[in-house]
């Protein structure tokens, strides 16, 4: 029986992720990539849980590096470039929306986090305002990688007949707006990101 290291469950967890989405993640498959038995694996991670969540920072860890500026005068643009860095690290593997949602943060997390919320806290936020936009953005950044990423796996791409609400309505008008909307989502997800990022940012600026 081979012998394996923590890391090296992490590391073969995230192989399966990125072929299969959170779907080929299981104990039994794990332990057949690695070798050994089941049973193994809980001597590195308590469970299936606890794995996920050790996924998820892994992932945080090699994607997601944005570094804080110094200077405050840079925190609009670095709060959007730390969203869209997110977003990269999120959309890294299949799934990486699903699998960090709800999850909870590790002590290493925190750590990382808490200068971010002193440079906001610089810039002039309250501490509680610095902690909210950081999880705004946060919660703002899953839910569209999470969109994104559902609606491509499902292969969601083309939208059902339209129903007309009344009769004034006009036919040319609503497949134009059904094109328009269906081309921002199959297109355009980036670009509709970061607009609404720009959007928190206006918000926090008031």
């Amino acid at each position: 029986m081979a012998k394996i290291k923590r890391e090296d469950v992490i590391e073969e967890a995230l192989a399966l992720l990125k072929e299969g989405g959170l779907e080929a993640i299981t104990t039994r498959r794990l332990a057949q990539r690695l070798g050994v038995e089941s049973a193994s694996l809980y001597w590195h991670v308590k469970d299936k849980a606890t794995l996920l969540g050790e996924m998820a920072s892994a992932i945080i860890d090699r994607y997601h590096t944005i570094e804080t500026p110094h200077d405050t005068e840079q925190w609009e643009k670095w709060f959007m470039d730390h969203a869209c860095s997110l977003r990269n690290a999120l959309l890294a593997y299949p799934d990486g929306a699903m699998l960090h949602a709800g999850s909870i943060p590790t002590y290493n997390e925190l750590a990382k986090l808490a200068p971010k919320v002193e440079y906001l806290v610089r810039a002039g936020f309250s501490e509680r305002e610095a902690k909210m936009a950081m999880l705004t953005m946060g919660q703002f950044t899953l839910g569209s990688v999470m969109e994104e990423q559902t609606r491509n796996k499902r292969r969601i791409l083309t939208s059902p007949p339209l129903e007309k609400v009344n009769e004034s309505q006009r036919d040319a008008d609503m497949d134009k707006l059904n094109s328009d909307v269906m081309n921002t989502i199959e297109n355009e997800a980036e670009s509709a990101f970061e607009f609404g990022i720009q959007l928190i940012v206006k918000g926090l600026k008031k």
